[in-house]
């Protein structure tokens, strides 16, 4: 194998296992919207909290998730009802 080739098999090896570890990271997760964290700015965490996305008045409760600033986390959607426990007229 003359050198160059070996140096070009070393780099393409070297090349793939940095592309195997960058694609191993999870994928970051975005911080909360800068409404959120402003509807938060004066209030302690589990303090009711509302504002507004886009078209949308959004009510929720401020909390903290690890490494992120105070914000207005929504509560969950209600789920929908299955035919089980659909109410009986």
């Amino acid at each position: 194998m003359r050198p160059s080739s070996r140096l070009q098999s070393t780099l393409t090896v070297v090349t793939a296992l940095l592309s195997a570890s960058v694609l191993a990271l999870p994928a970051s997760r975005p911080g909360p919207d800068l409404e959120a964290v402003q509807a938060c700015a004066t209030k302690r965490p589990g303090a009711a909290c509302e504002f507004s996305k886009q078209t949308r008045a959004l009510e929720g409760t401020c909390e903290a998730r690890e490494g992120e600033a105070l914000a207005c986390r929504p509560a969950p959607a209600p789920r929908p009802l299955s035919r089980e426990q659909t109410p009986e007229e």
